[in-house]
C-alpha cells in the first residue's frame, strides 16, 4: 500500500515539477538567462503578475496549512498530498488545453537547467526522506531554478572563454580578411543586411546570421565557418552592458566600424544613456589608425567623441549643420519603394546621385547611407554603389506588409525601441485616412526611468495617426493612455488575454483596416494572422 501511494506521489510530483520548471525556464530563456534582464522583467506589472499569479499563491497557502495542521498519520498526510498534487495537475492540464502553457526551446543549456532543477529537488526529498521537503520545494521552485541558472551560467563561462580564444586564433590566420563591425541602439540588423547585399556584388562576403550578435554566438559562428575564400566578414554586435562590445572587438578585430545610432533602448540595463554611449563607442575606439569609423552625425551621442578616435571618421545624416560626409537631402516614397538623393563629399566625390530603392520606409535611408560609405571605401565606383543599392531586396527584419482578409498587416514585431516605433507609425500614416488605422502593441521594454515619458510620447504620436490602439499587456497601459489623451478621439482598448485578442483580430479581418503590429504578439494570434496572409 505504501509503495503504491509513493508511486502515485512520485508521478504527480514529476508532472508538477515538469510543468513548473518548464514555465520558469521559458522566462529565463526569453531573458537570455541574464539576471539583469530577468530583474527588469520582474519590475514590470507583467513580471509582478507572473511572480504572484494565483496558482503559485494558492499552492503556497495550501502548503502553509499542511505545515500547521497537526497531522500525525503519515498515511493521511500522503492522501492529502495526493489530492493536492492531483488538483494541481488538473489545473496545469486545463492551462495546457487553453494553450496558456509556456515551455522553452530545448537547447543544451535549457535541458541542463531543467535536468539539474529536477535532480536537485528529487535529491533533497530522497536525502531527507521527508515529504515536507517536497512541499517546500514546490513553493520555492522559482528560487531553485534561478540558483541553477546561476550555477550553469558559471559553468558555461568556462566554455565561453574556450570559444573566444579559439575564434580569435582562427581569424588571426586570415591576414587578408577585412572585418566590419556594426553596433548601435537600433538599425544594426538592417545595416548588416543592406551592406551584405551590396558588397556581395563585388566580394565574397560572410555575415553573422539572424539573431546572432552576442560574444558566444559570434564566436561559435566563427569556429563553424570556413573563411578561406572570404574577403569580408560583417559582424553585428549587440550589447547590454559596458564591455560587451569590446569583448567582441578583441575577438574579431574590426577594421571598419559602423555606429548606427544611440537612444534609450535597454536603458534599464545600462543604467544611463551615458553608459549606453560608452558601450557603443567601444567599437569605434577599437579601430586601428588605418581603419574607418562611420557614424550618424544627426545623433548627438554618436558625434560627441569622434574627435578622440584614432581611425579616419566619416559621417552620414540629414542635418547639414553637422557637415555629414554623406548628406541625405531628398527622400520620396513611390510605388517601387523609396527614392533618395544625397551628396557625398569624400574620395574625390562632390556631387549627388539619385538612388531608387526597392524597399519601404523612408527612415531606412539612414540605414543605407553608411553602406554607401563602406562601398566607396572598398573601391566601388559611383555607378557600382548606386547599382548595388538599387538591387537591395527588403530584409526579413523590416516591416513586412501582407493581406489578412480585407485587412493590411504591417508586421513590425521585430522592433521595440522608440525610434523604430516612431518610424513604423510614419509608415502606417502613409495609408489613406479612409481606412481604419489600428496599432496593436505591448509597448517597449527595458527603457528604465524614462519608460513612462517615452510611452506617453509614443501614445501622442499614435493618437495623431491611428484610429484605434490595442494594448496587449498591462505594463505600460497608463502611460500610453495618458499620451493618447482625447484630442484626436483615438479609441483605446485593453486586451490582455490571448483569446480576447485572437477574437478581436478575427473580427477586424473582415474590415477595411490597416493594422500595425509593434513588438511581440501572442503565438496563437501570430499563427492565425500568418495562416491566412497573402
Amino acid at each position: 500500500m505504501f509503495s503504491y501511494i509513493n508511486t502515485i506521489i512520485a508521478i504527480l510530483w514529476l508532472s508538477s515539477a515538469l510543468f513548473d520548471y518548464a514555465g520558469f525556464c521559458y522566462v529565463w530563456q526569453l531573458k537570455w538567462y541574464r539576471w539583469d534582464r530577468f530583474r527588469d522583467f520582474l519590475s514590470t506589472e507583467q513580471g509582478r503578475l507572473f511572480l504572484f499569479r494565483y496558482d503559485y499563491l494558492y499552492r503556497t497557502f495550501i502548503v502553509l496549512i499542511l505545515f500547521i495542521l497537526p497531522i500525525n498519520s503519515s498515511i493521511l498526510f500522503k492522501q492529502i498530498l495526493i489530492i493536492f498534487l492531483f488538483f494541481d495537475l488538473l489545473m496545469r492540464l486545463l492551462k495546457y488545453a487553453k494553450k496558456e502553457t509556456r515551455r522553452p526551446v530545448l537547447s543544451i543549456k535549457a535541458s541542463l537547467i531543467l535536468l539539474f532543477s529536477l535532480g536537485f529537488e528529487a535529491f533533497c526529498v530522497l536525502w531527507f526522506w521527508d515529504l515536507n521537503i517536497l512541499l517546500l520545494a514546490i513553493v520555492f521552485r522559482l528560487l531553485i531554478i534561478s540558483l541553477i541558472v546561476l550555477v550553469v551560467n558559471s559553468l558555461t563561462n568556462f566554455l565561453k572563454f574556450f570559444y573566444f580564444k579559439k575564434a580569435r586564433k582562427k581569424l588571426e590566420r586570415y591576414k587578408n580578411l577585412k572585418v566590419i563591425g556594426i553596433t548601435g541602439s537600433y538599425g544594426k540588423t538592417t545595416v548588416k543586411e543592406f551592406l551584405y547585399q551590396m558588397l556581395t556584388q563585388k566580394f565574397n562576403v560572410v555575415k553573422t546570421p539572424k539573431n546572432v550578435n552576442s560574444d558566444i554566438g559570434i564566436s561559435r559562428f566563427i569556429v563553424q565557418t570556413d573563411f578561406s575564400d572570404i574577403d569580408i566578414f560583417i559582424v553585428e554586435i549587440g550589447a547590454y552592458k559596458i564591455g560587451d562590445v569590446k569583448l567582441v572587438c578583441d575577438i574579431v578585430h574590426p577594421q571598419i566600424g559602423i555606429l548606427t545610432a544611440i537612444n534609450e533602448q535597454h536603458l534599464s540595463l545600462f543604467g544611463s544613456i551615458e553608459n549606453t554611449q560608452h558601450a557603443k563607442y567601444e567599437l569605434l575606439r577599437s579601430l586601428p589608425k588605418n581603419g574607418l569609423a562611420i557614424t550618424n552625425s544627426d545623433n548627438k551621442y554618436c558625434r560627441e567623441f569622434l574627435h578622440e578616435l584614432d581611425a579616419e571618421v566619416v559621417t552620414f545624416g540629414i542635418d547639414l549643420e553637422y557637415n555629414p560626409t554623406c548628406s541625405i537631402e531628398e527622400i520620396k516614397t513611390n510605388e517601387i519603394g523609396v527614392y533618395v538623393n544625397g551628396v557625398i563629399k569624400w574620395k574625390g566625390l562632390d556631387s549627388g546621385r539619385g538612388i531608387q530603392t526597392k524597399f519601404k520606409g523612408e527612415h531606412n535611408m539612414m540605414n543605407l547611407a553608411p553602406c554607401l560609405l563602406v562601398a566607396i571605401y572598398l573601391g566601388f565606383t559611383s555607378d557600382e554603389y548606386i547599382q548595388s543599392a538599387e538591387q537591395i531586396e527588403s530584409p526579413d527584419n523590416l516591416i513586412k506588409t501582407f493581406s489578412y482578409g480585407k485587412t493590411t498587416i504591417l508586421d513590425d514585431s521585430y522592433n521595440s525601441n522608440p525610434d523604430g516605433f516612431l518610424a513604423a507609425l510614419q509608415v502606417i500614416s502613409t495609408y489613406p485616412s479612409q481606412r481604419r488605422r489600428i496599432v496593436i502593441t505591448r509597448g517597449m521594454l527595458e527603457l528604465g526611468d524614462r519608460s513612462n515619458e517615452l510611452h506617453e510620447k509614443i501614445g501622442g504620436e499614435i493618437a495623431f495617426v491611428a484610429d484605434e490602439l490595442i494594448i496587449i499587456t498591462p505594463d505600460f497601459r497608463n502611460a500610453l493612455r495618458r499620451g493618447v489623451g482625447t484630442k484626436y478621439n483615438t479609441e483605446v482598448y485593453d486586451k490582455f488575454s490571448a483569446d480576447e485578442l485572437l477574437a478581436y483580430v478575427k473580427k477586424i479581418k473582415k474590415t477595411d483596416s490597416v493594422v500595425l503590429l509593434e513588438n511581440r504578439i501572442p503565438e496563437i494570434v501570430k499563427k492565425e494572422i500568418e495562416s491566412d496572409k497573402k
